[in-house]
């Protein structure tokens, strides 16, 4: 494919994508369609197009457009892409941008500046990047705007100079500046955003939150129905506005965005301080707050009632139990790593055989060398999810019958027993 099919592949697109967007959420009649389809024809006319794009070419292409911190800040324009590295950092070189380089300034309410930019970032037949094309003076560039009676030279000089490295770097008062003393001397940091990072955040965020899968997930939770996969989603998100009415005085991806950013909540966590009680007669009702487990067993809940018997409902059941199983494993470990002996006090006396050797470190020649404790513990636990359950759900809960409740049993013997070797 050549130059010029490029562009007028390209002219096509830009003039499709004009009119859509004049036409967006509207009933057009027909005579005003027209009108736009010839104010659209004249806008993308080749000939015309080159002439404005040589004529507004300026360079206004970065990736760290200044005007995001302050809209009257100017600056240079700043291109730079950071080089990939597995370091864990939130930086351009470690994501994978959708779209690298911005447009701010006047250029981005000039939609001619980004479009020729998007052009001359475009692959001709040969794989090669246009801009490289006339950086390298090719045959194929110089003909093609011969073709169309334009000074080569002065063409290609208007086109390289969106992409032009500034010879010196210029700040802004208006940024937020950092100044480190070198000897008799300053360095000054100026604190940019790179608007094509929050771009590619706010995408993704808002694909995570409003793709259609996820409509679909949520419509069926709305309906608890049972879901394969379910969905994700992000909380605690404040959304920052920059230009105001006027967005695209900022840059184009912010125009883009209608003036809209995310920002993530990055306060430390709230810990909260956790005493774990000693069970004195019986660990399940000593230790444990059913109300703590409300939310997994009405998740196991919502996955009996629905009226299939399938692989995944039945993975989903023993996942849920073996979550279950494994909090309350977490806070029977919590009080093994309490005083040894713990359990040889007057107050705990009451408190079963098995249950001292499961939770007293004392007890760790038992625990590893006999079994019956384990068959009593599990005897327990398995009473004491079937109780819990029929609490957190008991304005919904399933009156089993007798096959049910031998199914649970099941359930419950098969996940204690896959965990057993995390008793000792």
């Amino acid at each position: 494919m050549t130059i010029k099919q490029t562009l007028d592949i390209f002219l096509l697109e830009r003039r499709e994508n004009w009119i859509n967007k004049k036409t967006k959420g509207q009933d057009v009649k027909e005579d005003k369609l027209t009108a736009l389809k010839l104010e659209a024809n004249q806008r993308y006319d080749l000939n015309d197009w080159i002439f404005k794009a040589i004529k507004s070419a300026r360079p206004s292409i970065t990736t760290h457009p200044s005007t995001f911190t302050h809209s009257d800040a100017k600056s240079t324009a700043i291109s730079f892409l950071g080089l990939s590295s597995n370091d864990g950092f939130l930086k351009t070189g470690n994501v994978k941008i959708t779209q690298e380089f911005d447009v701010f300034g006047n250029a981005a309410t000039d939609s001619t500046v980004w479009d020729t930019y998007l052009f001359l970032c475009s692959k001709a037949g040969d794989n090669k990047l246009i801009i490289d094309h006339f950086k390298d003076k090719t045959e194929e560039s110089k003909s093609f705007i011969e073709s169309l009676s334009i000074s080569y030279e002065e063409t290609r000089k208007k086109f390289l100079v969106l992409f032009e490295e500034p010879s010196n770097y210029k700040t802004s008062q208006l940024l937020k500046q950092v100044y480190f003393p070198v000897e008799n001397d300053y360095h000054l940091l100026s604190l940019v955003t790179a608007s094509g990072l929050l771009n590619r955040i706010k995408n993704q965020m808002d694909y995570i939150r409003y793709s259609e899968d996820t409509k679909n997930a949520k419509q069926i939770k709305k309906t608890n129905q049972y879901h394969d996969s379910g969905y994700d989603d992000l909380f605690d998100i404040t959304v920052i506005a920059f230009g105001g009415t006027k967005p695209q005085n900022i840059s184009v991806l912010n125009s883009q965005n209608a003036g809209r950013a995310y920002l993530l909540a990055s306060t430390p966590p709230k810990l909260k301080h956790r005493d774990i009680r000693l069970p004195n007669q019986d660990f399940f009702k000593n230790s444990l707050r059913t109300s703590q487990f409300r939310d997994s067993f009405q998740t196991l809940h919502s996955l009996m009632i629905v009226p299939v018997n399938n692989v995944h409902l039945r993975n989903g059941i023993s996942n849920t139990l073996k979550y279950i199983i494994d909090q309350v494993l977490q806070r029977a470990f919590k009080i093994r790593s309490t005083t040894i002996g713990w359990s040889n006090a007057e107050h705990y006396q009451s408190l079963p055989l098995a249950q001292r050797i499961w939770l007293d470190d004392e007890h760790t020649s038992k625990r590893q060398n006999e079994d019956e404790w384990i068959n009593q513990i599990n005897h327990h636990f398995a009473r004491w999810i079937l109780q819990a359950y029929e609490f957190c759900c008991k304005d919904s809960h399933i009156k089993l019958s007798d096959h049910e409740l031998h199914e649970i049993r099941n359930y419950v013997n098969e996940a204690l027993a896959n965990d057993q070797e995390f008793f000792r």
